[in-house]
């Protein structure tokens, strides 16, 4: 693993393969996760694949600005780490919140991307998905620090209040295992900004267009890359979000399992969702022939502007 410092932020980050750039962004707010070094596997047998840990994840430094959203920071730091590695253009691509980074870095630094792969595009509900991450994330934390200060966020993130928000609150806690120094940096943060901060992207991802990385009609017509739009087999990466987004660009095609597979394989996949029991290979060996036909006709000029639907091998 490498390191390069960027807007002020030492960033965590692995380049493979050659030929084409690709930047691949895991979901939520993770570091890379599995899914991530095998589909980077698969690409880097023919693509050069730069996958990366954000800002305030994995062996990044965690550093709060008061920006936007977190989005605004991840896409900064994006662009400056493809303009050090000579990256750009690149492919850019991710699930879930690296779908939204993708999307946004599309629009706020389009000499930058190549081409676009939206893969499991997040829900639009807010009362009952979003508004809820929200909370774990950002809001949780926002409140410890204007009732008790920098000491309570840190506690809570190493010690969070229900079980199954750890995923998102222990981001701090996180980010102090990996280096320690981090703790005398948010001590010394002051908690009303920090929770003006944290206010102000909670409000930015527990909106109903965090799927379109919260572009208007008008901004998402502007991206008129080439784009593969995909959509997720659970409640949390709906098929009318992707569906919607992919009608919204310009040059998106739309992923349709059912032109390669049949009712029942796709039903068994949605299944294995639903259990919890879906594998990485299982979902790469589902997926990435989709991908690789994509990025093969983007590449030899073959890509058909407009079309609405992706099938491998037409």
């Amino acid at each position: 693993m490498s390191q390069i410092t960027v807007n002020g932020v030492s960033i965590a980050y692995e380049v493979s393969g050659e030929g084409s750039p690709i930047v691949w962004t895991s979901g939520t707010w993770q570091p890379r996760d599995p899914w991530t070094y095998v589909f980077a596997g698969q690409l880097s047998a023919s693509y050069k694949v730069l996958t990366w840990d954000r800002r305030n994840s994995g062996a990044s430094d965690l550093a709060i600005e008061d920006a936007e959203s977190e989005w605004h920071l991840w896409t900064d730091d994006l662009h400056a780490l493809l303009q050090e590695l000579g990256m750009s253009p690149a492919y850019v691509g991710g699930g879930s919140a690296g779908s939204v980074l993708s999307l946004l870095m599309a629009h706020r630094y389009p000499k930058d991307v190549k081409g676009l792969i939206l893969y499991v595009t997040p829900n639009d509900d807010v009362q009952n998905i979003l508004l809820p991450l929200a909370g774990a994330h950002y809001l949780c934390l926002a409140e410890a620090a204007e009732h008790e200060g920098m000491e309570a966020v840190i506690k809570m993130s190493a010690d969070p209040p229900e079980p199954d928000w750890a995923e998102f609150t222990s981001w701090i806690a996180d980010a102090i295992a990996q280096k320690p120094e981090t703790r005398d940096r948010l001590l010394s943060m002051d908690p009303g900004q920090f929770a003006r901060t944290m206010r102000k992207w909670a409000k930015w991802v527990a909106s109903p267009r965090l799927y379109l990385a919260n572009l208007s009609d008008e901004e998402l017509a502007g991206i008129d890359v080439p784009a593969l739009v995909a959509h997720g087999f659970d409640p949390w990466h709906p098929e009318h979000t992707a569906r919607d987004l992919g009608r919204l660009l310009p040059n998106a095609e739309w992923v349709d399992f059912s032109s390669r597979y049949t009712r029942g394989e796709i039903q068994a996949i949605v299944e294995l969702y639903a259990e919890g029991d879906v594998g990485v290979s299982t979902e790469l060996a589902f997926r990435f022939p989709f991908c690789k036909d994509f990025l093969g006709r983007v590449e030899s000029g073959q890509f058909e502007t407009g079309k609405r639907t992706s099938s491998p091998g037409n």
